[in-house]
């Protein structure tokens, strides 16, 4: 069994915006996904008495305190611990503090975040050696991720935080995760637009779920038309063709507010429908990003006034976020000091 490093390790993990692909990605579309320069942040190192010792951070601090064979309570944090080896007592933050604004979650996919980054740190400091991004390093973390969440979710957050960049993400037909690179047209620039709402990702997964139940040829219809829609898009923006770019965006924002009508929850909200008449009026494509309800909308365009108009435009009643593509991923060092 690994020891335990005497050296004190920090690690890092980007957040994600989904830019193509909410909810198709679960039958197996293709998805369009970013990671963010906006931070799930990890350090840890040996403990100076017996026990464990781990401060959370997130819209408040929490701290715990508990033996090296007993359970932290944060599930992530023991998901991950009780995959890999490890001995001995620890001294940890894990601090999501980046990824919630005003103590409000974005919507950046923080609990994978916090686990990408977690995980990179605890496989160092036990001695695992560095987490490398690929395939069979994503299949494990999806499944810790599903573990301390229930069972939910594609794993497309855990892949951005992973790899880092622009990715294209999709699930095999045995459901095995896969990652390539792909691109955003050079001359498009985005913003996002906070509604101050959180959303719940497992709630609105919940609600897809039960109306995939009820009406399968409803839904398989559905989603043909948002794996077009996704499949299209990600080629154009392959191409360089900025124009069906962000057609495709618009066309996605639209069959995600049908879709919300059709399974009974409200994907679009009255606040993103508001926005997007905004960016109507300046030809910006504007989309919810995610599962929808509240959260964050994404704003793009190939024209830097138009988009600087917009940004004005939309600060008046909600919050503009500036974000660029993190294209390093999952993060680990020796901690200063």
């Amino acid at each position: 069994m690994a020891g335990l490093n005497a050296t004190r390790l920090a690690s890092r993990a980007p957040g994600k915006l989904v830019v193509l692909g909410e909810y198709a990605v679960l039958e197996g579309a293709p998805a369009m996904v970013l990671a963010v320069d906006r931070y799930c942040r990890a350090a840890i190192g040996p403990s100076e008495d017996t026990r464990c010792h781990l401060l959370a951070r997130t819209r408040e601090d929490s701290a715990v305190s508990f033996t090296p064979e007993a359970d932290s309570g944060f599930a992530l944090v023991d998901a991950v611990v009780r995959n890999l080896p490890h001995a001995g007592a620890w001294r940890a933050t894990l601090d999501s503090r980046e990824l919630f604004t005003g103590g409000i979650k974005l919507g950046l996919g923080s609990s994978a975040a916090a686990l990408t980054a977690w995980a990179g740190a605890w496989a160092a400091f036990t001695g695992q050696g560095p987490l490398v991004a690929d395939a069979g390093t994503l299949r494990s973390l999806v499944d810790l991720h599903k573990a301390s969440q229930g069972g939910a979710g594609s794993g497309i957050d855990v892949a951005a935080s992973l790899f880092g960049g622009v990715i294209r993400y999709q699930l095999s037909a045995l459901s095995e995760p896969g990652v390539s690179t792909a691109r955003l047209p050079n001359s498009v620039g985005f913003a996002g637009v906070f509604t101050r709402s959180a959303a719940s990702t497992p709630d609105f997964l919940a609600r897809y779920n039960a109306w995939r139940a009820a009406a399968p040829e409803e839904t398989a219809a559905e989603v043909a038309a948002l794996a077009r829609i996704a499949e299209g898009g990600i080629g154009a923006a392959a191409a360089d063709d900025v124009d069906g770019f962000l057609a495709a965006v618009t066309d996605y924002g639209r069959c995600l507010e049908g879709l919300g009508e059709r399974m009974g929850a409200r994907v679009v909200t009255r606040e993103h429908r508001g926005v997007n008449r905004i960016a109507e009026r300046f030809r910006i494509s504007y989309k919810v990003s995610g599962a929808g309800g509240g959260d964050l909308g994404l704003a793009f365009s190939a024209d830097p006034g138009a988009l600087e108009q917009f940004k004005k435009a939309v600060a008046e009643d909600y919050d503009v976020i500036e974000f660029s593509v993190d294209r390093t991923g999952l993060r680990v060092e020796v901690a200063p000091g």
